[in-house]
């Protein structure tokens, strides 16, 4: 899903969904280096080992979203890529990524970096949520079940891809209009903000 940077606005088509083929088999896929199949994940998302096993396969797919992603990189450079969002993709998705991007590209020809996203920032929605509310009392949790229930979202969906992606951005832009409130009313001051020489530590 691309998000307008500035509008914080749904971009015009700017959804990317597709099925993907698994690997199904419990031992095939740790042979290959990817976790089993959980059964609780399929009774969440109402799906079955033989629906996982139809669609495109993954170089397929991953060629598609790098190309979808490009179209909103404006100046086809790393620095204009898209800035990747989600939730803890930190220490989930940019690996995917990365490993995705050494076996089927993009890379860059210097570092054999990813370059379907932007080299340097990422917004982690989790980790974002826990700068927020790491004093907070009232959250107890950090996690998409939980903090759907915290912010009033429905679950029933909970879990398919898209309605995570869809769970995810609201939340952020929430957070995003929320922020760009303070700064753009100047309801906190920043800049100079230590030149009277008042420091914490």
């Amino acid at each position: 899903m691309a998000i307008h940077a500035r509008k914080l606005e749904l971009q015009p088509n700017g959804i990317f969904e597709s099925k993907i083929k698994c690997i199904t088999n419990d031992e095939k896929a740790i042979a290959a280096g990817f976790d089993p199949i959980e059964e609780g994940a399929l009774e969440k998302t109402r799906r079955t080992r033989a629906s996982l096993r139809e669609g495109p396969m993954p170089k397929t797919v991953w060629k598609n979203f790098a190309k979808f992603c490009d179209q909103f990189n404006f100046k086809k450079t790393p620095w204009y890529a898209p800035i990747p969002a989600g939730f803890n993709i930190s220490s989930f998705d940019m690996t995917i990524v990365q490993r995705l991007c050494e076996e089927h590209g993009p890379t860059s020809d210097k570092t054999g970096e990813q370059t379907v996203f932007h080299p340097i920032f990422k917004m982690d929605l989790m980790q974002h949520i826990y700068c927020w509310f790491e004093n907070y009392s009232d959250v107890n949790k950090f996690n998409m079940d939980y903090l759907r229930d915290f912010f009033g979202m429905p679950n029933e969906n909970a879990h398919d891809a898209l309605q995570d992606v869809k769970d995810t951005a609201n939340i952020l832009i929430r957070f995003l209009k929320f922020q760009r409130s303070i700064i753009d009313n100047n309801k906190v001051q920043f800049k100079n903000a230590f030149a009277n020489g008042n420091y914490y530590v």
